[in-house]
């Protein structure tokens, strides 16, 4: 039995994203590690338009919480199969089977009443519907219906310690903690908070104990086990991580759209080129930021390259990853926080931010030279590659032609990317320059955009002058000419 895919239409794509990318780009601070292992494959044109439409359906409030009933029932179904897997003892697997079973049951039914549209519903739905109404399904409830409850009946147990030796007896449902607080609320004594508990499995040996003292449940969990151990079907849990994908993204689109952040649905460019005007770096939300600054983003194949340079804090590393989260999420299916775009489907991304943690031997150089050789190697001329200052932790006199090298490479491959540097002996070259240049519509504060230009530090210098008006021409105009 093949589960239907709610995010592939055909098999899984082959290229696979290098999961430091997400990191670098701080993704992993806005969606959980199962949404990001479901973003590493790249899809094509045809699961980009397909995952467009079930986008769309979660815009509506109410399908978005049936969704969510979804991926709750998901989210326990996991907690039960990590918990049957890893389990050590026979006895615990029976009782687990149980639930695990049950949830999985209900995860169905509850598939069935989601209401959606689009090619990945539909097929999702039908293939429910066909589950549940299965002759064996129905048996499966009625015995559920039986044995579940038995469960609750074995949950009560009083542990006493003496020595090397534990005691195990049964109890009533009712815990003498419950006792004591109920005799205390009679009383007229003052409410008490609940004891703190915690979940954890317990070992072979105290399972086989509550066995020995609940035979009547357990020969019944027995029978159950015996009937239905091969009924689960693992292939369910693709959706673990599809439907985490599809949850915290529209959640974070609708907290965007709630704070004023346009979300657009991209087109798909039949030319080889990333137009995106006003793009929002998302993973500032991570921060709580306010105020976000929107970019352009332009690749071409006239200038798929350009290097990236400008003075500290101007937001060079927070555009590089407004780049890597738009490309991510175009290559995934998702909407753009941004006011229009138009992006051809790329077959990968790459990324270098230097961090120390990855150089486990070797040299720094050394090893990032390996990881830029890798990069170099993969990425085909037909993918995003960001480099964050590459090279920076070795002298300059082996830094510059190294850049220079590296760039013009990356500039005749084919690939679309940037290029962070601060390695000024870089000189003329038919690579152009992103700048940090000061926005000078906004007056309130001083803040920053990414420009296509030729600029230096001198010409940002001149640009926060002319925003005060402290630059000659202005102080000659307020004062006469005699500046």
């Amino acid at each position: 039995m093949g589960y239907p895919s709610l995010m592939f239409l055909k098999e899984l794509p082959e290229e696979v994203i290098n999961p430091d990318v997400f990191e670098d780009l701080k993704l992993t601070l806005l969606l959980s590690s199962d949404a990001v292992k479901s973003m590493r494959y790249v899809c094509g044109k045809e699961d980009i338009l397909a995952r467009h439409e079930l986008f769309r359906v979660l815009e509506n409030d109410d399908l978005r919480s049936q969704f969510k009933v979804l991926a709750e029932d998901m989210s326990e179904l996991a907690r039960l199969y990590d918990a049957y897997v890893d389990s050590d003892s026979e006895d615990a697997r029976r009782v687990i089977c149980i639930s695990l079973l049950k949830c999985a049951a209900q995860f169905g039914y509850d598939a069935v009443d989601f209401q959606g549209s689009g090619v990945f519903f539909e097929r999702f739905h039908e293939f429910f519907l066909d589950e549940v109404s299965r002759p064996e399904y129905d048996e499966l409830a009625a015995d559920l219906e039986e044995v579940y409850p038995r469960i609750a009946e074995i949950q009560h147990c009083s542990f006493k310690i003496t020595g090397d030796n534990m005691h195990i007896t049964s109890m009533a449902s009712e815990s003498y903690a419950d006792r004591l607080i109920a005799c205390a609320v009679n009383l007229g004594l003052p409410s008490v908070s609940k004891q703190r508990t915690f979940s954890r499995m317990l070992p072979p040996d105290i399972i086989e104990a509550i066995a020995a003292l609940y035979p009547e449940q357990f020969e019944q969990f027995d029978w159950f086990y015996e009937k239905y151990e091969g009924f689960f079907n693992d292939g369910i849990m693709i959706y673990r991580g599809e439907l985490a994908f599809y949850l915290e993204l529209s959640e974070i689109f609708e907290k965007l759209r709630s704070n004023g952040i346009p979300v657009v649905y991209p087109e798909i460019s039949e030319t080889k080129k990333i137009s995106v005007h006003n793009a929002y770096d998302i993973t500032l939300l991570a921060k709580n930021e306010q105020h976000i600054v929107p970019n352009d983003i332009l690749f071409s194949e006239k200038e798929p390259f350009y290097y990236l340079t400008g003075a500290n804090g101007g937001g060079k590393t927070t555009y590089l990853r407004a780049v890597g989260a738009v490309v991510a999420f175009f290559l995934n299916g998702c909407p753009l926080a941004c006011e229009q775009a138009s992006l051809y489907p790329l077959k990968n991304i790459y990324t270098h931010f230097p961090r120390d943690e990855r150089f486990e031997s070797g040299g720094r150089f050394q090893n990032e030279n390996a990881l830029v050789n890798e990069i170099l190697e993969s990425q085909g001329g037909n993918s995003l590659v960001l480099l964050n200052e590459t090279y920076s932790a070795t002298s300059e006199e082996l830094a510059v032609p190294l850049t220079v090298a590296l760039a013009e490479r990356l500039y005749k491959s084919g690939s679309f990317g940037i290029y962070i540097t601060h390695q000024h002996g870089v000189g003329e070259t038919e690579i152009p320059f992103l700048n940090v240049v000061v926005d000078l519509s906004d007056s309130n504060r001083r803040t920053y955009k990414i420009s296509r230009q030729q600029g230096n530090l001198g010409s940002m210098a001149l640009d926060i002058l002319k925003k005060y008006r402290l630059d000659k021409e202005s102080l000659e105009a307020r004062f006469g000419g005699n500046a």
